[in-house]
């Protein structure tokens, strides 16, 4: 094995308004390389170091999906379950008809389509429903996911795809099903016997005082300017966010990846998923239509499984992976990938927002150079 080329690029993203960057790459269950670069604040007083925290945005959908198909391993709850079971409040969804009013739905939203986002919900964080309940001070995981039900759906159940906060959704059957707050559930089936000591829902103040400066990037500069804010998709203390909500350290985060990777068993023996479990999870789940919505752009050739994405088609992707690799991105453009049948896993993390550049370009060249190194 030899990363000196991707080393090399992930040392040259701060030219290209990266100002700090996280590299971890797994084989066979194992750490084959880390490292940092950059600086973990604007001034540069502080170089990047194996504590930095970073928000991991959409990367938690990764691990919720895992915990989900813990609790499907467990009886707990099922694929086709309708999500109503668990939160009555989606009993009664209606969808928005072109040209007319909102009608009830006529498929039921299963627990299937909010792995797959199919289940016609979208983004909107800021609905009526949504802004009562924070007004009002009840963001708690269930209560929101209750509030998400009444606006109303995009499209059918099942019959499109749509990014959406159904992981956010699925977090609450998990804590409806489990009995246990999503954030502790997680915490006990995933973050502890991983070692990931240092991924949470909620950072504690020592985490707080790690976490790594957050950037917007200037697409006319090709640079990152310093974003005063958090992590929005953390609506309150008590909140969850199954699709959002994760902060962590790279290394923490690669002992997820690591398990994924390894046929879902950590090298020290625990069971993370069982391998009929890792098996279903690599399946594309979405229909023609679905898939085409997908897959237009930049994920020709990949579908979308129960756990993100997944490979399907090489010829199409030209990517190195094996069919069936999965993972994610972030909304600051880290990149999580667990490829079991290669045993290959890699979290890339960084801190900066709004660069599409990041996933259609550069994510791309970290995989490849990735793949390259170990054949070297």
């Amino acid at each position: 094995m030899n990363f000196a080329k991707v080393d090399a690029f992930v040392a040259g993203q701060e030219k290209r308004g990266f100002p700090s960057s996280d590299l971890t790459i797994v084989k066979d269950g194992e750490v084959v390389f880390h490292k940092r670069y950059g600086y973990a604040n604007e001034e540069k007083t502080r170089e990047t170091s194996d504590r930095d925290m970073y928000y991991l945005y959409s990367l938690s959908k990764v691990s919720t999906c895992v915990g989900a198909l813990r609790a499907i391993e467990r009886g707990l709850i099922s694929l086709d379950d309708p999500v109503a079971k668990y939160i009555p409040a989606f009993a009664d969804v209606k969808v928005r008809r072109q040209g007319g009013e909102p009608t009830p739905a006529e498929t039921v939203m299963t627990v299937r389509h909010l792995f797959t986002m199919t289940g016609g919900l979208n983004y909107n964080l800021f609905s009526p429903s949504i802004r009562a309940a924070r007004d009002a001070g009840i963001t708690d995981t269930l209560s929101i996911a209750s509030r998400i039900a009444e606006a109303p759906l995009d499209f059918e159940p099942g019959s499109s795809y749509q990014y959406s906060l159904c992981h956010d959704v699925l977090a609450a059957v998990v804590e409806v099903a489990s009995g246990m707050r999503f954030a502790d559930y997680q915490q006990k089936e995933i973050f502890d016997p991983l070692g990931m000591t240092d991924t949470t829902y909620h950072m504690n103040e020592e985490q707080k005082s790690r976490l790594v400066d957050l950037y917007r990037y200037n697409g006319a500069t090709y640079t990152a300017e310093k974003w005063v804010g958090s992590n929005g998709y953390i609506l309150g203390p008590d909140y969850d966010s199954g699709g959002a909500g994760l902060s962590s350290t790279g290394l923490s985060y690669a002992r997820l990846a690591a398990a994924l990777s390894n046929g879902g068993v950590s090298t020290d023996g625990y069971v993370l998923l069982k391998p009929e479990t890792v098996e279903l999870m690599q399946k594309n789940q979405l229909g023609d239509h679905a898939l085409k919505v997908f897959g237009d752009g930049r994920f020709g050739g990949y579908g979308w499984g129960l756990c993100c994405r997944t490979h399907i088609r090489p010829d199409i992707s030209l990517s190195p992976s094996s069919p069936g690799e999965c993972g994610w991105d972030s909304a600051a453009n880290a990149y999580f990938l667990a490829d079991p049948r290669r045993k290959v896993g890699i979290v890339y993390l960084t801190h900066v927002l709004g660069c599409n550049m990041g996933y259609d370009r550069y994510h791309p060249v970290i995989r490849d150079l990735v793949y390259e190194g170990l054949e070297e």
